[in-house]
C-alpha cells in the first residue's frame, strides 16, 4: 500500500490565504493529525487532499495516481475521480444515507460505484461491521443509532472501498472518553493492517493515542506541533 504526498499545496478564498506551500508526506500505516485553531482551514485542506475542494496550486499524490491543481475542470474531475478511489473520507457529520439500513450504506460504493453485485459485496459489508463492532446494527437505519455508532458506520462505509489513505474531520467531536480510546484502538488496528490515517482534531490526547505525529495550522503554513 501507498501513502499520501503533498507537493507546494496552497488555498486561498478571495484575498484571504488559507494555507501555502504545504509539503507533507505520509506514509503506508502511518498516522499524521492537523491541529489548530477554529477556522483556521484545517478541514478545507483535508477536503483538498481527495479534490472535493481544489487547491489554487500544488499537487496531491497517491501511489500512482495525482491531483495537479492546474488541471482543466475536466481532467481536474478525472483525476480525483481517481484518487477518491483511493482515499476514503469520513466526515464529520458522517454524512450517511438515512432511508438505507447501515448495511446499505456500508454496500454503496462497492455495488453502485464499482458495480460490484450485491451478492459479492454482503459477506465482506458484514465483516467490516464486526471489524468496527456494529455488525449488530447492520438492518437499523442512521437515525437509530449512537452518535459513536454513526461515525462507526461511516468508517466501514469508507473502509468498503478499501483505501489506502483515510481522512477523517474531527472524528472525536462528539464522543466521550471511553467511545474515544475505542475509536483509537480502532485506528490504530487500521495503522497495522497498513491504512495511512490523516486526521484533524482538536484533541491532542487523541492525536497522540493514534501513535500520530502532530502538526499544526497556523499563519497559512502546516508545521510541527509543540505538545
Amino acid at each position: 500500500m501507498s501513502g499520501l504526498q503533498t507537493l507546494s499545496l496552497g488555498k486561498s478564498f478571495a484575498e484571504r490565504v488559507i494555507f501555502e506551500e504545504v509539503s507533507i508526506a505520509v506514509a503506508a500505516g502511518e498516522a499524521f493529525a492537523l491541529m489548530g485553531p477554529s477556522g483556521a482551514g484545517k478541514s478545507t485542506f483535508l477536503r483538498c487532499l481527495n479534490g472535493l475542494e481544489r487547491a489554487d496550486h500544488g499537487t496531491v499524490v497517491v501511489g500512482g495516481a495525482r491531483i495537479e491543481a492546474d488541471l482543466s475542470p475536466a481532467a481536474f474531475a478525472a483525476a480525483a475521480r481517481i484518487v477518491r478511489g483511493r482515499v476514503g473520507f469520513v466526515f464529520q457529520g458522517h454524512h450517511l444515507f438515512s432511508h438505507r439500513s447501515v448495511l446499505d450504506n456500508v454496500l454503496e460504493g462497492p455495488v453502485h460505484v464499482r458495480r460490484v453485485p450485491r451478492e459479492q459485496c454482503v459477506g465482506r459489508a458484514l465483516a467490516l461491521l464486526e471489524k468496527v463492532g456494529i455488525a449488530h446494527r447492520a438492518d437499523a437505519l442512521p437515525r437509530q443509532l449512537s452518535h459513536g455508532e454513526q461515525q462507526r458506520a461511516a468508517i466501514a462505509r469508507a473502509l468498503a472501498m478499501d483505501p489506502e489513505v483515510l481522512l477523517l474531520d474531527e472524528p472525536t467531536s462528539a464522543l466521550d472518553a471511553d467511545r474515544t480510546e475505542l475509536l483509537s484502538q480502532l485506528l490504530r488496528d487500521l495503522r497495522k493492517d497498513g491504512v495511512a490515517l490523516i486526521t484533524v482534531t482538536h484533541d491532542p490526547r487523541f492525536a497522540l493515542s493514534l501513535g500520530a505525529r502532530v502538526y499544526q495550522l497556523i499563519e497559512r503554513h502546516v508545521v510541527p506541533a509543540e505538545l
